[in-house]
């Protein structure tokens, strides 16, 4: 598994706090990231499995030749090591919880402190 997508099904929109209920019950530290409309990240890969929960908006996230868009309450789930970029969509703000499964040192999530644990 390079990349899995799990669509939300929950009946209406998703709640913050038990989507990051959610990721703490598999033993996972949930972190909130927001970002702007129309932010792109580059390609880049992490040295963990991580785990990605929309909470708000849309982002679309790609993976070799494959790209899905996701919206509140679906989840990613990428193997460590897997080459992928993202970009939010929409006109608003979006929200995501991420998660890493391992503990690999990994110099893009410094921004993953005490002060955004969800």
């Amino acid at each position: 598994m390079s990349a899995k997508i799990t669509r939300w099904e929950g009946s209406g929109a998703p709640v913050e706090s038990n989507l990051a209920d959610a990721l703490k019950a598999e033993g996972l530290v949930p972190y909130v990231e927001d970002d702007e409309p129309g932010h792109k990240y580059d390609a880049h890969i992490h040295p963990n499995d991580e785990v990605i929960v929309m909470v708000s908006g849309e982002i679309t996230f790609g993976v070799g030749d494959e790209t899905w868009v996701l919206g509140p309450g679906d989840r990613l789930d990428l193997a460590a090591d897997t080459s992928h970029w993202a970009e939010t969509q929409g006109s608003g703000p979006i929200r995501l919880l991420s998660a890493s499964k391992g503990d690999k040192p990994d110099p893009l999530r410094a921004n993953h402190t005490d002060d955004n644990k969800a």
